[in-house]
């Protein structure tokens, strides 16, 4: 099958992107997704006039001429706590002894702080003027009722979970979150926790797609390590099939004999859509449909597999949840160090964006995955190029 372009690799996986159901999601399980439809407002916030603060509730007016040499006495006639339903309204001369976000009685229209009395019980001496309206939070201040408090496409951060759960609301209507399997091939593959046997390396595939997946909000349902056998490749994608939305599979890709993931797809019955991609690291990236689900296989390399992932994955988890708006974000700015190789092919190398200056590390190679560490972006190296050097101008993909 024919290598394809960057661009048209991501144009076919959206293709074959579908948009997940809407579900009701209960609220804190609801934190990273989309909204699916408006939230409007079915009571006033406050819903009540309520006190910011312990003090008392009176009239401007009876307090008018109060200051320090000459304080005011009212009659307390009530106490209330935050919860508690006003009952006695304010007359004349009257004051009613109020905690943080109780309800403000009616005929009262300022609040006073306490430590601007002497925090009587039965009489109050007021020593200070507060003017009408002073020291209230008046009903439907923040919002009235049928206000639009989040709207659909919007991504649920804690600020969004906060003012949902203040207006009432358990769950929240959002795309169903994607769903995920990550198999890594190979036979010289060491799960983690057991000693390192000889011609064996510990799997950091699977730890780092998985961690990713989760950090894109999808959930990661299985997580499975398959020697290079042909037959046990076909067990397990026919298993994981039909039960997520998406499988990465990393190892397997190439034109080894024991590349075995393209025959393995096919004995299922998937269809290959393109096995191939113009750039490196990433060249034998492959993508198939097995039923209804993506099958997206990335090379064994550890960086070779981190390539395509940020190119593709992130894009196909955004329209999964319904976010058709969803942008890459590309910067351009300055090479800081050089890369002295030559690019042939559409390379891509990992780097460190800051205020518009690129750092480069000096270790590149398809099998080093440290030197990602404190990496937040991708350099995009035309095919052609000759070498980079200190102040070339680079384009970036911010990872």
């Amino acid at each position: 099958m024919k290598s394809i372009t960057v661009e048209e690799a991501l144009q076919q996986l959206l293709e074959h992107t579908p948009i997940l159901n809407e579900e009701q999601m209960p609220l804190l399980k609801a934190l990273g997704q989309r909204l699916t439809q408006n939230i409007c407002a079915d009571h006033p916030q406050p819903p009540f006039d309520r006190s910011p603060l312990d003090g008392y509730a009176l009239r401007a007016a009876d307090i008018a001429q109060a200051s320090a040499d000459a304080p005011v006495t009212l009659e307390v006639v009530d106490k209330l706590y935050a919860g508690d339903v006003s009952s006695v309204p304010v007359l004349p001369g009257q004051a009613v002894r109020l905690m943080t976000g109780s309800m403000v009685p009616q005929g009262a229209d300022c609040v006073i702080r306490q430590e601007d009395t002497d925090e009587g019980e039965q009489m109050v001496r007021i020593f200070q003027r507060v003017a009408a309206g002073r020291n209230i939070c008046y009903r439907g201040e923040e919002y009235q009722v049928g206000e639009c408090l989040l709207s659909v496409g919007q991504r649920i951060d804690t600020a969004a979970i906060a003012v949902a759960s203040g207006a009432g609301r358990s769950t929240l209507p959002v795309r169903r979150q994607a769903k995920a399997a990550v198999v890594s091939t190979g036979s010289e593959l060491q799960r983690l926790g057991q000693p390192l046997m000889p011609g064996k390396i510990y799997d950091s595939n699977s730890a780092f797609l998985a961690a990713e997946l989760q950090q894109m909000g999808a959930a990661v349902t299985e997580i499975r390590s398959v020697v290079d056998e042909t037959d046990l490749i076909v067990q397990t994608l026919t298993e994981l099939a039909g039960t997520v939305d998406l499988i990465l599979t990393t190892g397997g890709v190439s034109v080894g004999q024991k590349d075995l993931m393209e025959t393995a797809v096919l004995q299922t019955g998937g269809h290959i859509v393109f096995h191939g991609v113009d750039m490196k690291p990433g060249m034998p990236t492959m993508f198939a449909m097995i039923g209804n689900t993506m099958v997206l296989c990335l090379s064994g390399n550890p960086f070779s597999a981190a390539v395509p992932f940020a190119l593709f994955v992130k894009p196909i988890l955004a329209r999964m949840a319904g976010d058709l708006s969803w942008e890459p974000h590309w910067e351009q700015g300055q090479a800081a160090t050089p890369f002295p190789k030559s690019s042939p092919t559409r390379r891509f190398l990992r780097g460190t964006f800051q205020e518009g200056s690129v750092s480069i590390p000096s270790k590149q190679a398809n099998g080093q995955m440290r030197s990602m560490i404190g990496s937040n972006c991708l350099l995009d190296i035309p095919a052609g190029t000759e070498r980079i050097n200190v102040a070339d101008t680079v384009r970036v993909l911010m990872i």
